[in-house]
Formats: C-alpha cells, sequence, structure tokens
C-alpha cells in the first residue's frame, strides 16, 4: 500500500493490487494489538477461557463461576464492576502495590465495597492449567514481595493489560509517531 498527499485535500491509496483509491479523507482503521503476558500455557486457553474483553456474551458464560482479572487500570476496573452481578467470585490480580495510581477513585471505592471481589496486590498469574479442550481450572499466582506462590479455581480469566496499535502493517508507506500511532492531520512538508 502506498499513501500519497496532494495538498491541500485530496490523497491517493495505491493497493498492493495496482488499484488507486483517491478521496478527500484517508481512514486507516487498523484496529489494535492485546498485550500477551509471559503465562505458562496461556495460548492453550485463549479464545476458550481466556479474553482480553468483557461483553455481556462473556458476562453470560462467567455467570455462577469463578474468574480472574487481570490488570490495574480503569478498564480492569470497569470490568470488575459489570462482571461482579455475574460471577461468583472475581480474583482481580494486580502487578502494582495498589490500584491508587492506575485507577479512578469511584473504581477503586466500588470495588473494595463488592463482596465478591477480592484483590491480590503485588501478584502476578504465573502458569494456567485445565483440560486439554481449553477449559480452564486453576490459575497459578505468586506474591513478588512475598515469594509465595498458589493456585486458584477459576474457569475463566481476562486480561486487561493494554494494547498496542496494529499498525506495523504499514512498513514505511505511514507516517508512525509514538508507539506506533498513525500521524493524523496534515503537515505541509514546505
Amino acid at each position: 500500500m502506498k499513501l500519497d498527499s496532494f495538498p491541500p485535500s485530496a490523497h491517493r491509496v495505491e493497493l498492493d493490487t495496482g488499484v488507486s483509491v483517491y478521496g478527500g479523507t484517508v481512514v486507516i482503521a487498523s484496529g489494535a494489538r492485546y498485550r500477551r503476558p509471559d503465562i505458562k500455557d496461556l495460548d492453550r486457553f485463549e479464545g476458550a477461557s481466556v479474553s482480553y474483553w468483557a461483553t455481556p456474551i462473556e458476562a453470560r458464560i462467567c455467570e455462577g463461576r469463578g474468574i480472574v482479572l487481570v490488570g490495574g487500570g480503569n478498564s480492569v476496573g470497569q470490568a470488575a464492576a459489570f462482571l461482579s452481578s455475574f460471577a461468583r467470585k472475581i480474583r482481580l490480580i494486580v502487578r502494582a502495590a495498589s490500584l491508587d495510581a492506575s485507577m479512578s477513585h469511584y473504581l477503586i471505592e466500588r470495588i473494595m465495597s463488592t463482596p465478591n471481589v477480592e484483590l491480590h496486590t503485588t501478584t502476578t498469574v504465573t502458569g494456567l492449567t485445565g483440560t486439554h479442550a481449553g477449559a480452564l481450572e486453576q490459575v497459578h499466582l505468586a506474591c513478588e514481595t512475598t515469594g509465595k506462590t498458589w493456585q486458584i479455581d477459576a474457569q475463566y480469566m481476562f486480561l486487561f493489560i493494554g494494547a498496542e496499535p496494529n499498525t506495523q502493517w504499514l512498513g514505511h508507506h505511514v507516517s508512525l509517531v509514538g508507539k506506533g500511532f498513525v500521524t493524523t492531520g496534515y503537515s505541509s512538508t514546505a
């Protein structure tokens, strides 16, 4: 793909097939790549018992079950608040010593007042066990401050540890900034 601009308002996108498309605006909807933590056997459970989002579909699947949420930001806080009315027990796994630096105060208060949410700080997920069909049964945890390791029963795990722009496929054809975000707006080289 190749992108050319013709100031002040025309753009040409040449596709790999050789076809050119012209327009006043170019929208690149590249999506995101979810960050994948280094967890033993994670790939066996992705798509079956491990998810990177929590919609009403996942909420219904988790009804009455034990689940694990991983992350420390507002996304995991919102997921905990949402899923708490469906799941039997939620264990919120956070690497940091507290949620104060990464989550809004109203979400922290809500999580702390929800009886079926249990917070584990300075903790990481180290492994997963379950059936060969991808049904999660146990999540292995480690406390970074004490060195203690243990397993908890859980049927689903949700990862809210961030994402990165899925722009690597754009190569050098489009200007990227920061962590791979597409440059927006009009810039003149004159």
